[in-house]
Order: structure tokens, then C-alpha cells, then sequence
């Protein structure tokens, strides 16, 4: 190495360069963010209307708001265990058992930064290099992100993005490639897909005589609509001992900048992905977390059916805005984001075009389909309905009138 610097200087580093290893499992890390660059230019618009990023910005609970800042007050702010105080788990526990009949015991649960962080430290646990996941496609970026960063082989299983079907063929080949984990997001981001009963036991019964381990991603739990009904996979027997199920207060309470989650697994799982998150994160924040408590022990069942009402008013309007500007949704049966396919109003033009379009012509930003999908995908843009009513009324007239 060629070393420079002040006369007389011999182990001077020559300055920063370009020109550094970098790990290969990062590389699918180093593509310029469309969401962060998406961001930027609809915040430009002194009118801008961001539907992309599901931000959230909705009124949290006042329980909630209360008991965490008496705990920023009066609490020591120390770590915690890093499953997380006992409190926070034990609430989680009943909450379980009390929607589900899922019994847990406290060292059963491990509360974490967020559902990302319950999903990466679970990855890295369970996952070798090259061993393989299966995820459902369209499929939330993270969860292959994550899966990547610990080294996996990706296998994805489409579903029909506007039927909502599933490929169970697909699935089945899948499945018999030996892979290690399977990832389910149920509701599920973008689709809204919510896997019913029937389905879960089909799920069961493939995996039956294998090995794979089901970790699924339930953070929209609270958010069904219609007929649809929740039912965690852990619920089935078949199903209970192979699972790691992932949640958390981000959505439900509109605090997806807190970053509280949590997992909940057999004793043996949850033993052994604790100390990886431990190693990542140490803990989440103690006064968030006394503050969840209280919440959990405090806001009625009331405050969730009222907020799936507003959410299901809030995914009816976006749906009419979506149609007056000609575009076709998929009407979702669970979460908050909506898939609309685009090509009545611009065409066959690949995804971030249309998406960006639709930016410049009417300062309303979309996520382009294509980061949802291994390779290619439908012509769809997500939008999300986690705002006020109003904003979706303009919406619609943005979109009527620009028609």
C-alpha cells in the first residue's frame, strides 16, 4: 500500500476511496432507495399528497401517550432485559391468549425494535448461508431484504396479484426444494391478502414430514375488514410447533416510529433468537415499553373495532379516487395499502414511470410494483390509506379532474 502525509510520517492511510471490499450480502443494499428519492420530491410539492411510505400519521392513543411519558418521568432509564420488562410480555401473553386461546409462556416472547427487527434477528438465527426461504409474492422488500442479509437462496410463490389466488402447484415445488423457512405476512403488505382457516390448514398439510420453520409477520392483525377474519397459523396445532409469530403496536396504535414489536415461539426458538437480538439491538427503549404496558392493560376492544371501521371507510374512498382516475384496484382484506393496476390511464409503461408520472402530473406519490417482485411484475402501484379522510377526498379529485 502506497502510504502519504507529513514529512517524516510512515503509517499515514491514504484518504477514503471507493475502492473498499464490501460484503456480498449487502449488495442488494446498495441500489439507490425509489422510496427515499420518492419521499424527497413529493415533500418538494407544497401540496404534495404522500401515499407511498406507510408513515402513519394518525393520533395515538392517549393511554398510550400518558403512561409512557409518566414512564419517561418517573422511570430509571436503564436497559432492560433484552426479551424485554415483564410487564410489556406478560400483557402480550394474555393479549394472545385472550384473541387467539394462544397460550406463552413469558420466556416464549422477546420484545424487539419493531416486527424488522423480530424478522432479521429470527433470519439470522435459524438461516446457514444458502439455505433456502420461500416467500409469497408480492412480498414486503424487508423480509427478503433480511433474508438475503443472512445469506439465503430466495424462492418466491406468486399470487395472482388481483384475484388474490394463490399458486399452490408453485408452493408445492417450492416446499419440496427443502427450504428452511417460510415466510407469511398475513394481512399482508402490499396485497392485503388475509389467509383464511382453510388455507392455513392446506399450508399445514404440505408442510407436514418437513422441517421448515413458519415465521410470520402479523403486525396488521388488527386490521381486517369485512368478512375477512384473522386467524394466526399458530392457532393450528399442526402449525403451533413450527412457529415464530411476529407483531407489534406500530400499526394498530399508529406509532410506526417507536418501533415496538415482538415475537412469540416455542421455548427452544425463543431461547435461541433472544440473544441475537440482544446482539443487535440490546433492547427496545424501557419507557416505551412501560408505556405499551399500560396501553396493552388499558385501551379497550373498543378503541380496535372503531379503528378498523375508519380504516375500512378510509379503503373505501381510496378505492373510488383509484377508479375515477382509471386505475383498477384490488380491493384489500386486510392492512393498509391498496394495489391498483395503472394501464388504463398510462399505458404498458414499466412501474416507477408510471409512478412518477403520476407524481410530477398530480404531486400524489405511489410505490412502483416492481420492488415488491424477485423480477419484473405486474404493472400496479401500492398506495396506502393510513390518512385523514380529507386528504383521500382530494385525492379523488386530483385524479377525477386531471381525467
Amino acid at each position: 500500500m502506497h502510504l502519504r502525509g507529513r514529512p517524516g510520517a510512515s503509517m499515514i492511510p491514504p484518504p477514503m476511496s471507493d475502492e473498499f471490499t464490501l460484503s456480498q450480502r449487502t449488495d442488494h443494499l446498495r441500489q439507490a432507495s425509489v422510496l427515499r428519492t420518492l419521499t424527497e420530491r413529493v415533500n418538494a410539492f407544497p401540496d404534495g399528497i404522500n401515499l407511498g411510505q406507510g408513515v402513519c400519521d394518525l393520533d395515538l392513543p392517549d393511554e398510550l401517550a400518558r403512561a409512557t411519558i409518566a414512564a419517561i418521568r418517573e422511570s430509571r432509564a436503564t436497559y432492560t432485559p433484552f426479551a424485554g420488562v415483564e410487564p410489556l410480555r406478560r400483557q402480550i401473553a394474555a393479549r394472545m391468549q385472550r384473541r387467539y386461546d394462544l397460550s406463552y409462556e413469558l420466556d416464549e416472547i422477546v420484545v424487539t425494535i419493531g416486527a424488522s427487527a423480530a424478522i432479521a434477528s429470527t433470519l439470522l438465527t435459524l438461516l446457514n448461508p444458502g439455505e433456502g426461504v420461500v416467500l409469497f409474492e408480492p412480498f414486503y422488500p424487508y423480509h427478503r431484504s433480511a433474508a438475503l442479509l443472512a445469506g439465503a437462496h430466495v424462492t418466491t410463490v406468486p399470487e395472482r396479484t388481483l384475484s388474490g389466488g394463490l399458486d399452490w402447484a408453485a408452493l408445492e415445488a417450492a416446499i419440496a426444494t427443502a427450504p428452511r423457512l417460510l415466510v407469511l405476512n398475513t394481512p399482508a403488505n402490499p396485497g392485503g391478502r388475509v389467509w383464511t382457516h382453510g388455507e392455513l390448514e392446506r399450508l399445514a398439510a404440505l408442510l407436514d414430514g418437513t422441517d421448515v420453520v413458519l415465521v410470520t409477520d402479523e403486525i396488521y392483525e388488527d386490521l381486517v375488514f369485512g368478512d375477512a377474519t384473522h386467524v394466526p397459523p399458530a392457532t393450528l396445532p399442526a402449525l403451533r410447533r413450527r412457529t415464530v409469530t411476529i407483531s407489534g403496536l406500530s400499526k394498530a396504535y399508529s406509532i410506526t416510529g417507536w418501533r415496538l414489536g415482538w415475537l412469540a415461539a416455542p421455548r427452544p426458538l425463543a431461547a435461541a433468537i433472544g440473544p441475537v437480538f440482544d446482539t443487535l439491538c440490546v433492547c427496545a427503549p424501557r419507557p416505551l415499553q412501560e408505556g405499551a404496558a399500560v396501553a396493552l392493560e388499558t385501551v379497550p376492544e373498543s378503541y380496535h373495532r372503531d379503528l378498523r371501521d375508519a380504516y375500512e371507510r378510509r379503503r373505501d374512498l381510496l378505492a373510488r379516487a383509484l377508479e375515477a382516475g382509471g386505475l383498477r384496484p384490488r380491493i384489500p382484506d386486510g392492512a393498509y395499502y391498496m394495489l391498483a393496476d395503472y394501464r388504463e390511464r398510462y399505458g404498458d409503461v414499466p412501474t416507477r414511470e408510471a409512478c412518477f408520472r403520476l407524481l410530477d402530473e398530480l404531486h400524489i406519490a405511489a410505490i412502483p410494483g416492481e420492488i415488491f417482485y424477485a423480477s419484473g411484475g405486474p404493472s400496479v402501484l401500492r398506495f396506502h390509506f393510513a390518512v385523514e379522510e380529507r386528504v383521500l377526498a382530494e385525492v379523488e379529485h386530483r385524479l377525477g379532474g386531471a381525467r
